[in-house]
């Protein structure tokens, strides 16, 4: 079903399915059946389909429209009669078929007039002033001999319109798998009560409190997943990292990954965490969700990532209380104490089997022992798997001495029995597989490849593969699948602690290793992405890190790494300061193509203190022109003209002219973003000059570019024209193709601009196809608003209305603020066509 709450609050639909009862009953239930199987049921709505018995009818049907982002109108041979042929329905105010076509032409959502076995649409005159755009747009057929081809074709087109799943109307499921749940009856009975007691117009908010290891992430994955029926919407889950050894995972990351998960590709363009968090409210108000906040560390670690409205829940586990969440939110406290000993063994036999049971004091005194922690007793319960029954009482004992032996080193409070298990799992390794948990240890801590960890063991791969098995099989690793392994927090830190003091591998020699694998791996895969960028050379062992097959790999790889990537860059060793700069060098194309903001600004702001401090200041302004890049991409306007000013400086200092026009170029797009397109030209013509002495053919056709739009402000479309096409034809001849799209949109804006219409739609064309080639959804926008605006110059509304409501849909999947403005030119077109009576009509399917 959408997403309702109990008949009242929001439905959230991406298709409307708008019909007559007496024409098109059968042909509005097999569309439905058949989308719905394309899209989900919960994203099409057809309205004896999509409402629960006892909903309040005109209240599910506006909120249905209020957030459809396509209709579908049935016309079936009875569309304008009905049921009485003197008084056609659709002239009558209280109509609903009339009034939920008005309502998408308000909001200029796109219309699929879809006609039925033949049904052919009214005359203009035939239909009232406020619903007559709807002959605007191109029909579709739908006949019962091939229903399942036309509807097919029909999904098709409305795809265009409808963001895949995966998008911002997908079903996240991200909550992790949960192990066995021994003991914790009373407590998932606490969580199911408290959510059904709770009232849909309200989030509800749990916090499960407790020591480390007992079993906090497990019992709310697995209420989570029980769950999940009664929340249609999915789970969003993120580990907020409280207590472990590296920094707690801020809000606004946290926030950028729940975007994401929610269809904002770009959520890094909210660039405070009042804006993200503003947008997570109004994402999540109306759905039925379930929100993981697992080990949090503060109330200002969750307050920002908490829902303002609607029926979703939210469970925050930590090691703390975190009683400030108590105080100023109605929220329910699950204290998760560490399990009764007769539970203790029952989870023991659950994990090893019968052997646990034959020696049932001595199963007993283990589970004690363990001081009923779950994971220090699947730790050993592992043990026990792999020893015959009889040595049970032995392995009692072993870990009896210890636990007197940790006892005397540690002062902890509730984490001794779980660290005392630790210890005890750790003496029983060595060699290859001691390596290996060091290596993990002196790792990042979210999740390693097992390459990245062969490489900082020093180990060949396939045997570090055989070692990382039996770890996971001991439960001192998890494997989180796709190859990466990670540990339990607590568990990372003892990996760190006994890994510093060990020299298999050395420490530093390790951390060494780890950074340049991971630096080299990302100058690879930036080779991949930009070839034609200027590289520096690189430090170390040019044969580290890995390769990839071709630059979607590559691009996949720094996707799933770029967190660790992150951290990396925060290492702050003066030894591996050349390191850190050149790694956000590395990275800066991978942040501007995906405009991952918040990495891009802390990496290169973490890399501009390492240049700084090792004295490099080629690097210094290196970093300072690509942060203020990022700067800029982030609308920091002031802030990125301090870097571009500041490299400039130092760049005219070292002599090096390359970097100081570069530097005038990047100042150059801060001014034109200012309203100052004559300073912005003048810098460019400045940095211009340089370029064309050295006949840099990449900077010269970005600088022209850049220019051409400059131009395009001032209202000098002409030498606009002129800079654009020149910018064509150099980005052609290198084979960009995302620099092509860009320059071909700016070239169709000029040429539509001077009145050439043809050539325009041509430009604009070439932009799209390339735009589609490198995958850029943001220069196909572009290009689709070019051709609307073509379109419309051209006396074609109809058409002009289908390329801006496409364009709106791919910049609203990118998350650029752009799409309003396509909204508001899509709304000056739509009022006045509802007055024509002279409109096209158009072309019919075959």
């Amino acid at each position: 079903m959408p997403t309702t709450v109990a008949g009242r609050g929001s439905l959230m639909v991406d298709v409307f399915i708008n019909y007559r009862t007496a024409d098109a009953r059968f042909a509005a239930a097999a569309a439905f059946e058949l989308l719905a199987g394309r899209f989900g049921r919960s994203r099409v709505f057809l309205d004896n389909q999509s409402m629960r018995p006892g909903a309040v009818y005109p209240e599910q049907i506006q909120s249905a429209l209020s957030s459809m982002r396509v209709l579908l109108v049935l016309i079936g041979p009875d569309w304008m009669t009905g049921l009485d042929a003197e008084s056609p329905p659709i002239h009558h105010e209280s109509d609903w078929v009339r009034r939920e076509i008005r309502e998408a032409i308000r909001r200029g959502v796109p219309i699929v007039p879809v006609l039925l076995d033949g049904a052919v649409l009214p005359d203009h005159g035939q239909l009232p002033a406020d619903v007559r755009p709807m002959l605007l747009h191109q029909t579709a057929e739908v006949r019962h001999r091939s229903l399942g081809a036309d509807i097919e074709s029909l999904a098709r087109h409305v795809a265009r319109f409808v963001p895949a799943r995966g998008s911002d109307r997908n079903v996240p499921r991200q909550v992790p798998a949960s192990s066995h749940l021994i003991g914790r009856e009373d407590e998932l009975a606490q969580l199911d009560a408290f959510v059904a007691d709770a009232a849909d117009s309200m989030p509800r908010l749990a916090v499960i409190s407790g020591p480390a290891g007992v079993g906090k992430t497990a019992l709310a994955s697995w209420w989570a997943h029980h769950a999940a029926a009664d929340f249609s919407d999915g789970q969003l889950y993120v580990d907020l990292r409280g207590f472990g050894p590296d920094e707690p995972v801020a809000p606004q990351e946290a926030l950028s990954g729940f975007l994401r998960a929610l269809g904002v590709a770009r959520p890094e363009e909210l660039t405070t965490q009042e804006e993200r968090s503003a947008r997570f409210r109004t994402l999540l108000s109306g759905r039925r969700m379930v929100v993981v906040l697992d080990n949090a560390r503060s109330a200002a670690q969750v307050e920002p990532l908490l829902p303002g409205t609607g029926p979703a829940v939210v469970i925050v586990t930590s090691r703390d209380l975190v009683s400030e969440l108590r105080i100023r939110y109605t929220a329910t406290l699950l204290r998760l104490a560490p399990l009764q000993t007769s539970e203790g063994v029952r989870l023991l036999i659950a994990c090893a089997g019968p052997q646990a049971s034959r020696a049932p004091k001595a199963a007993f005194r283990l589970a004690e022992q363990c001081g009923g922690l779950p994971l220090a007793l699947r730790i050993v319960a592992e043990r026990l798997v792999s020893r015959p029954p009889s040595s049970l009482v032995e392995l009692v004992s072993e870990l009896d001495d210890e636990r007197e032996r940790f006892a005397a080193l540690s002062t902890l409070g509730p984490e001794a029995n779980v660290r005392t298990v630790f210890s005890w799992s750790y003496r029983q390794i060595d060699g290859d597989h001691a390596a290996v948990f060091h290596a993990i240890g002196l790792g990042p801590g979210r999740g390693v490849e097992a390459r990245t960890i062969a490489a900082v063991a020093g180990r060949p791969f396939d045997v570090v593969v055989r070692v990382l098995a039996d770890l996971a099989r001991a439960h001192l690793v998890t494997e989180m699948g796709d190859g990466r392994y990670g540990m339990h927090d607590l568990l990372h830190v003892y990996a760190g602690e006994v890994a510093a003091v060990s020299d298999d591998p050395p420490p530093a020699a390790a951390r060494r290793r780890l950074f340049e694998y991971y630096l080299w791996s990302a100058a690879r895969a930036d080779r991949l992405l930009t070839p034609h960028r200027v590289r520096t050379a690189l430090p170390g062992d040019q044969e580290a890190g890995r390769g990839f097959a071709n630059a979607t790999a590559a691009k996949l790889w720094l996707h799933e790494e770029e967190q660790n990537l992150v951290a990396l860059s925060r290492l702050d060793d003066p030894s591996l300061d050349e390191h850190r700069w050149q790694l956000a060098y590395v990275l800066r194309d991978y942040f501007y193509l995906t405009k991952q903001l918040d990495g891009w600004l802390e990496t290169h702001v973490n890399g501009l203190s390492a240049a700084r401090r090792c004295g490099n200041a080629y690097a210094e302004a290196l970093t300072l022109n690509n942060l203020g890049m990022a700067m800029t991409a982030g609308g920091l306007l002031d802030d990125a003209m301090r870097q571009f000013t500041e490299a400039k400086e130092i760049f005219v200092r070292i002599g090096d002219r390359g970097g100081e026009s570069n530097s005038l170029a990047n100042m150059a797009s801060v001014l034109r973003r200012q309203g100052n397109p004559a300073g912005a030209l003048r810098l460019l013509e400045a940095a211009m000059s340089y370029y064309r002495v050295t006949g840099s053919a990449n900077h010269i056709g970005i600088t022209l570019r850049s220019m051409a739009n400059a131009h395009l402000h001032l209202g000098q479309p002409a030498e606009a024209l002129r800079c654009a096409q020149e910018a064509v034809d150099l980005a052609t001849f290198l084979e960009f193709p995302l620099d092509i799209a860009q320059a071909n949109n700016v070239l169709g804006t000029a040429h539509c601009r001077l009145g050439g219409l043809v050539l325009a739609e041509i430009a604009h064309r070439q932009a799209l196809e390339m735009g589609e080639s490198c995958e850029s959804e943001f220069e196909q926008a572009w290009a689709h608003r070019g051709l609307g605006s073509v379109a419309l110059a051209d006396g074609r509304a109809a058409t002009a209305l289908e390329h801006w409501q496409t364009a709106r849909s791919l910049f609203q999947a990118v998350g650029s603020p752009l799409a309003d403005e396509v909204t508001a030119d899509i709304r000056q077109l739509v009022p006045p066509l509802c007055e024509r009576t002279d409109l096209p009509v158009p072309r019919q399917p075959r």
